[in-house]
């Protein structure tokens, strides 16, 4: 079956579950509660938030997980040469995670030591995720800079 038909039929499926919850919504029918004031009012926005979540996460699995995994495959499948170019990006970034790892500071200061309980290893994280910011920004840069100047001498 194609990708094609598997997305135009989970397509259909997700907007009548969407179209069913809606009508319940004006129709009134909840979750049954011994409470008929909290039944009215709690029921049916706790059905919505909740197919809002399961929504949500299910086109954030689709987002970054199948679908890039997916057109790795065909990628793989159709020009296997054009793979070393994805595997080098994944690897430089890799390096920059691993590098921006190494240089975070895991130590406690005083506004972490006083507003946020905290452990070690999680200041570790935090301090990857900023160096890694940090470095990205870096290479962004650079390569606006080089792109003019090797613009400007072409």
């Amino acid at each position: 079956m194609q990708l094609r038909k598997i997305l135009g039929i989970l397509t259909i499926v997700l907007f009548l579950v969407s179209a069913i919850i809606v009508v319940m919504f004006y129709v009134k029918v909840v979750p049954l509660d011994p409470d008929k004031n909290a039944q009215i009012e709690h029921g049916i926005t706790d059905t919505f938030i909740f197919w809002a979540y399961i929504l949500f996460f299910a086109c954030a699995i689709l987002a970054f997980l199948v679908f890039p995994l997916w057109s790795f495959v065909q990628q793989i499948i159709d020009n296997p040469k054009s793979v070393v170019k994805t595997l080098v990006v994944v690897a430089a970034v890799a390096l920059v995670c691993i590098i921006a790892y190494a240089l975070a500071d895991g130590s406690f200061s005083s506004i972490t030591d006083t507003l946020v309980e905290t452990n070690e290893t999680e200041l570790k994280w935090s301090g990857a995720g900023l160096n890694a910011l940090y470095i990205s920004l870096g290479i962004a840069v650079l390569a606006v800079i080089y792109a003019e100047v090797a613009k400007k001498f072409n």
